[in-house]
């Protein structure tokens, strides 16, 4: 088999849910892999892009993924980040003379780094000075030509747009890089959504994260397509990081039920109707023991796969449980932005006053 150099990425918004199952077996053990985290600008904008990428290098251990060449924090929709990592992979095609593989899960953005890789191949990529120049004003490349334009592929939150292996010619025509078919993943809630529903779960923006204190026998109801239950344990501080459109609402755990036949599809969204709640099958509740570090880090963030996750912060035990549609399953992992706990999570600290979250001043939080 020939070897290449293979760019996997991954939506940072949603680390765990859109790395790809066995891709140690995928890639093989002789081939070049650089890991691209895709969406940075969702993330706070006080987030430390040095600690995030030795979260991504930790987590890529435990995943067992092979070595990694290199990590990039980029956006794809942007362009910010884009030009160091094109060089990078420029580098590594050119040295080892390797063909280039884009792989990832659907929604992940290959099809936006394409587009950008077809916007360098257009202008030729440019000195390295004008590129660090553009990639602070957020762009990568100049406008494209209107040959270009009817090559760009096409980009949506739907999974699926790319059908095929995609070639996308470097060097002269003499090596190549490749877009693959994004892998869809069962574990992704967004498999279980209508195109509407997807457009209100899929981040296209950064998103306002914000944090309740939540006590024992309290549920925060994401929508009608999540539920975060305080089963024991004194109050926590709960910061969610979510897609702008997801409502949040808290209730009593013994109120869930009634809470769904009122109000799903109005205040509690998505789904957008009873019917599709119903379409979504049973739901299977996960629960995870956990321990506080103090309120100064947060101590775990559970993983909600295709909708983002929730940071939870406090002092001494405390067990809390997920519930997400049949076959999506919570993951517990070492927080994404632990310092957001502590004086973070309480500049976050929000109420939930008439039917709306409101800050210490008043403010509503999270208008679309």
């Amino acid at each position: 088999r020939q070897r290449c150099l293979v760019v996997a990425i991954v939506d940072l918004f949603d680390f765990h849910g859109s790395l790809v199952p066995d891709l140690s077996r995928v890639i093989g053990a002789d081939n070049n892999l650089i890991l691209v985290g895709n969406k940075f600008d969702l993330l706070p904008p006080t987030v430390n892009a040095r600690m995030v990428e030795q979260w991504v290098r930790a987590e890529s251990r435990r995943a067992r993924l092979p070595p990694l060449q290199s990590v990039h924090l980029v956006s794809c929709k942007s362009g910010v980040g884009l030009p160091k990592l094109l060089d990078d992979i420029h580098a590594q095609m050119g040295r080892r003379r390797l063909d280039c593989y884009v792989i990832g899960a659907a929604n992940a953005g290959k099809s936006s780094f394409i587009n950008h890789c077809l916007r360098r191949a257009n202008t030729g990529g440019g000195k390295r000075g004008g590129q660090r120049g553009r990639e602070q004003r957020g762009s990568s490349s100049s406008t494209p030509s209107a040959a270009v334009e009817q090559r760009m592929l096409t980009t949506s939150h739907l999974p699926g747009t790319t059908l095929g292996f995609v070639r996308v010619s470097v060097f002269a025509g003499r090596q190549s890089l490749y877009d693959t078919p994004g892998v869809i993943l069962p574990n992704q809630l967004t498999t279980k959504l209508t195109t509407e529903e997807l457009a209100l779960v899929v981040p296209k923006k950064r998103a306002e994260h914000v944090t309740l204190r939540v006590s024992e026998g309290k549920c925060i109801m994401l929508g009608g397509i999540a539920r975060v239950h305080m089963r024991a344990g004194r109050p926590f501080l709960f910061t969610f990081y979510l897609a702008n459109a997801v409502k949040i609402h808290p209730t009593d755990s013994s109120k869930v039920e009634e809470m769904l036949q009122k109000h799903v599809g109005g205040m509690l969204a998505p789904p957008a109707s009873r019917e599709r709640l119903d379409e979504l099958g049973a739901f299977e509740e996960t629960t995870f023991e956990v321990q506080g570090r103090g309120w100064d880090d947060a101590a775990i963030d559970l993983v909600l796969p295709g909708l983002g996750w929730v940071a939870i912060t406090g002092c001494g035990p405390c067990t809390v449980s997920v519930e997400l549609p049949d076959s999506v399953q919570a993951i517990g992992r070492e927080p994404l932005i632990p310092s957001e706990g502590g004086k973070g999570a309480r500049r976050s600290q929000v109420k939930f006053t008439g039917s709306k979250l409101r800050d210490s001043k008043g403010r509503m939080k999270r208008v679309r």
